[in-house]
C-alpha cells in the first residue's frame, strides 16, 4: 500500500503494541510499564516471549513462551536443542500448540543445519521417547522426508494409540521403497471399521490416477483453459451452510470468488480447501468436487466428531499439513499461489503445505485479534488462561504468516500505521489494500415464488424459535444477519431492542445459528436472547428468530422485504458486532436497498460515511450502542425521504466499487504479480555461520 508523503502514521499504543516492540536487552522501565498493564497471566509468558525474560517458574505456559522465544532468536537452534526444548506438559490444548511451535522451529533447524542433523537428532530421540513425543517425532521426520524412524518399528505400534497411528500412517506413506510401510498401510485400509482410518490410508497409499479400492474420492476434471491455479482456505465450520456455527462472511466470499476468478484472463482454475469431519466420512463422499466452471472444492478429513473450533485447529496442524500436500497432487490441482486470511494454525498448516508444493503464498493480515488484546488482558480484569495462552500463540502464528508469505494484503480501512504498530516488522514492506465484494443483484429478481415465500416465513407460529405476527405487520423490519457469537452480539441488540421500546416502532428479524446441533457459543447467545424475550412479553410477535439460510435465500430475502412488505420507511439492517474487519453481509444488505448500521470498530468506515450512505455505532458497551441504536430508528421514522435517499446511496456504494468480477480482477492481479515475482527470501534464524537475512 502507497502512503503519500502527507499521511500522518499514528501507531497503537497500546500495552500489547508496546509488548511487540520489545526485545532481548529491552529496558526495565519499558518492562514493568507492560507488566503493570496486563495481566499477569497473559503478561508473565509474554515477556519470556518477547523482552527474553527467564520463567520465574516451571509451568506449562512458561516453558510454551521459552520455545516461542527460541523461534524468535536471529541464529537458528540446531534440531537436537529444538527437541531438547519442546516440553511434554501433560495438557493436550497445551501440547498442541507444542507442537505447533517445535513444526516451525525444527524447520528453521532443518534449513539452516541440514537434514543429517536432523535426521539424526530424531533417531536420538526416539530412544525411549513417550508415546506423544513418538507422534512428534514421525510428523516432523515425514514433514522433512527424513526416512530415519526404522519402519519395523514404526509399525509395532499402529495398532495402539489413535493419534499414533495416523501419524505412522502418514510417516509410512513415504516409505516407497519399503515393501513392509505400504503393506502395514494396506492392512489398516483393508481391515478397519473406522471411516477416518480408512480414507486416511487410502490417501497414503495412493498415486495419482486412482485410489485402492477405486473409488474416486478426488477425482476431478483438468481446466479447460490455461492459466494458474488458485488455492484459497476456509478451515472454520462448515462451507455449505454459512452463518451457521463457525462460518459466516468469509465462506460466502470464496464462493463468489471461487466463480468469478476463473472468468479473469490468467486464471484457469480455482481450489477451495475446507474441512470434512469425521461423522460424515461414514457417507464416503467424494472429497474434490466441482462447484460450478473452474472451482473445486476439496474436503480434507480431519479425525474430529465436528467442524474443530480454531481453537483446536493446533490439534490437527500435522494431519491438515500432510492432507492438503497430499490431495492437491493427487487430485491434479498443485496450485501456483495459495491465499489464507486466518491468523491461525489452519491457515499456518495451509501455507506450510503450498511451501512444500513449490506456490507462493498470499496473506490477508489484520490487526484483528491485537487491537482487542490489551482490553481483554487487561491487569484489572479477571485470570482467564486458556484464553492467554490462545491469544500469544495466535500473534505467534501471525508473525511466522507475515514472515514467510511471499505477498501480504490488508483490508482496506486500515491505516498503515495501526498495522504497522502490532507488527513492528512490517514496517516497510506495507500490504497492498484489496477490498472484497459480492454479487450485485437485479432489483426485480426471477424467483419471485421464493422470494415471497422468504418474506412470509418471518411470520407464523413459533416452531421452537420466536416468529412475528399481525401485530408487526405494516411495521419497518430491523434485520440482522449472521452465525450466532458472543462477539456479533445479537443478544445485545435484542437487549436494546427491548429495553428502549423499539419493539412498539419495529420488528426485529435475526438470521443464523444452527438450532437442530448448536455449538456452545450459539446455545449461549439463543439462550440469552429466549431469557430476555421471557422478560418482555409484550414484545411477542415482533420478533423472529430464523436459523441460518443459504447465501441466495438471504439475498432474495433481503431484496423481497420492500416489495412483499412494504412500510413508509426504508427497511433497515443493523451489524451490532464489536468489530467487523470488512463485512460482508452488511455489504449484501446495502445492496438491497436497507439502510445500514454497523460498528465504527474495524474496517466498515471504510465504506459507510457516516448519515451519508449509511451510519455507524460504538458497539464496545450496551447503553452506547442503546443510543445508537434508538437514534437510528428514529432518525428512519422522522425522516423517511431522507432515509431512503442514504439507503440508495449505500446501494451505488456497492455497485461502484464492491462487485465481485470487479473484485476478483483485483485479487487476480495480486496472484499473477505474486507468482511473475522472484521468490521472497524470508528473513529470520539463520545458520551459525550464516548472516540472518541471507
Amino acid at each position: 500500500m502507497t502512503i503519500s508523503a502527507t499521511t500522518t502514521i499514528t501507531y497503537p499504543t497500546d500495552a500489547v503494541a508496546r509488548l511487540r516492540a520489545l526485545g532481548p536487552g529491552a529496558s526495565p522501565d519499558r518492562i514493568d510499564d507492560v507488566r503493570r498493564a496486563l495481566h499477569p497471566s497473559f503478561a508473565g509468558p509474554a515477556l519470556i516471549e518477547y523482552a527474553g525474560l527467564r520463567p520465574a517458574r516451571h509451568d506449562p505456559d512458561s516453558a510454551v513462551a521459552t520455545l516461542r522465544a527460541l523461534a524468535r532468536e536471529p541464529v537458528a537452534p540446531a534440531p537436537a536443542e529444538v527437541l531438547a526444548a519442546t516440553p511434554e506438559t501433560g495438557d493436550e490444548l497445551i501440547d498442541s500448540l507444542v507442537t505447533a511451535v517445535a513444526m516451525d522451529v525444527f524447520g528453521d533447524a532443518v534449513a539452516a543445519h541440514g537434514s543429517a542433523a536432523a535426521a539424526a537428532a530424531i533417531g536420538a530421540a526416539s530412544a525411549g521417547a513417550s508415546p506423544r513425543r513418538r507422534i512428534l517425532l514421525l510428523d516432523l521426520a515425514e514433514r522433512h522426508a527424513l526416512r530415519c524412524l526404522p519402519v519395523p518399528e514404526v509399525i509395532a505400534g499402529i495398532d495402539g494409540d489413535r493419534g499414533y497411528r495416523h501419524a505412522a500412517l502418514r510417516y509410512l506413506s513415504q516409505c516407497d521403497a519399503d515393501p513392509e510401510a505400504a503393506e502395514a498401510i494396506a492392512s489398516v485400509h483393508e481391515t478397519t471399521d473406522d471411516p477416518y482410518d480408512r480414507v486416511l490410508a487410502s490417501i497414503c497409499l495412493a498415486r495419482p490416477g486412482g485410489v485402492p479400492d477405486g473409488s474416486p474420492l478426488w477425482t476431478v476434471p483438468p481446466p479447460d483453459r490455461p492459466g494458474l491455479t488458485v488455492a484459497q482456505s476456509m478451515l472454520l465450520g462448515s462451507f455449505d451452510h454459512p452463518g451457521a456455527g463457525a462460518s459466516g462472511g468469509l465462506t460466502v466470499l470464496l464462493r463468489h470468488l471461487g466463480h468469478a476468478l476463473p472468468r479473469r484472463a490468467g486464471i484457469a482454475r480455482v481450489v477451495t480447501l475446507t474441512l470434512l469431519a469425521r461423522d460424515r466420512l461414514a457417507e464416503r463422499p467424494p472429497l474434490a468436487e466441482p462447484d460450478g466452471a473452474g472451482h473445486v472444492v476439496l474436503r480434507l478429513p480431519v479425525d474430529a466428531p465436528g467442524a474443530p473450533a480454531q481453537i483446536d485447529l493446533s490439534r490437527h496442524r500435522p494431519a491438515i499439513t500432510f492432507l492438503a500436500r497430499r490431495l492437491l497432487w493427487l487430485s491434479g490441482c498443485t496450485p501456483d499461489v495459495v491465499h489464507v486470511r486466518y491468523s491461525d494454525d489452519g491457515s499456518a498448516a495451509i501455507a506450510q503445505a503450498a511451501r512444500a508444493l513449490g506456490a507462493r503464498t498470499v496473506f490477508t493480515l489484520t490487526a484483528d485479534p491485537h487491537r482487542s488484546l490489551a482490553e481483554r488482558h487487561a491487569a484489572a480484569g479477571p485470570a482467564d488462561p486458556v484464553a492467554a495462552r490462545f491469544d500469544l500463540h495466535r500473534m505467534y502464528t501471525a508473525d511466522r504468516l507475515v514472515a514467510t508469505a511471499d505477498t501480504l494484503l490488508g483490508l482496506p480501512g486500515r491505516p498503515g500505521g495501526e498495522l504497522s504498530g502490532y507488527f513492528p516488522r512490517l514496517r516497510g514492506r506495507e500490504p497492498e489494500s484489496v477490498a472484497e465484494g459480492i454479487p450485485l443483484l437485479p432489483r426485480v429478481p426471477t424467483a419471485d415464488a421464493r422470494q415471497q415465500r422468504l418474506a412470509g416465513s418471518l411470520f407464523g407460529p413459533p416452531a421452537g424459535l420466536p416468529r412475528l405476527g399481525d401485530a408487526a405487520r405494516g411495521l419497518p423490519i430491523v434485520l440482522s444477519v449472521g452465525r450466532l457469537h458472543p462477539v456479533k452480539q445479537q443478544d445485545l441488540l435484542v437487549e436494546a431492542w427491548l429495553t428502549r421500546g423499539l419493539h412498539r416502532q419495529t420488528a426485529l428479524v435475526l438470521v443464523g445459528g444452527d438450532p437442530a446441533a448448536p455449538t456452545a457459543e450459539e446455545t449461549h447467545v439463543l439462550d440469552r436472547i429466549l431469557a430476555l424475550c421471557e422478560k418482555h412479553p409484550e414484545a411477542t410477535g415482533r420478533l423472529a428468530v430464523l436459523p441460518a439460510l443459504g447465501n441466495d435465500d438471504v439475498r432474495l430475502l433481503e431484496h423481497g422485504l420492500a416489495r412483499w412488505l412494504p412500510v413508509p420507511t426504508p427497511h433497515l439492517y443493523v451489524c451490532p458486532s464489536r468489530k467487523e474487519e470488512f463485512g460482508i453481509a452488511v455489504l449484501e444488505a446495502m445492496d438491497a436497498g436497507l439502510l445500514v448500521l454497523g460498528p465504527r470498530r474495524g474496517g466498515l468506515g471504510h465504506y459507510i460515511e457516516h448519515g451519508r450512505n449509511g451510519m455507524l455505532a460504538d458497539t464496545a458497551t450496551p447503553s452506547r450502542f442503546a443510543d445508537a441504536l434508538t437514534a437510528f430508528v428514529r432518525a428512519a421514522a422522522d425522516d423517511p425521504v431522507r432515509a431512503r435517499a442514504a439507503a440508495a446511496a449505500g446501494r451505488a456504494t456497492v455497485a461502484r466499487r464492491f462487485g465481485i468480477d470487479l473484485v476478483a480482477g483485483r485479487f487476480a492481479d495480486v496472484y499473477q504479480r505474486s507468482v511473475a515475482e522472484p521468490p521472497r527470501v524470508v528473513p529470520g534464524p539463520a545458520s551459525p555461520d550464516r548472516p540472518a537475512g541471507r
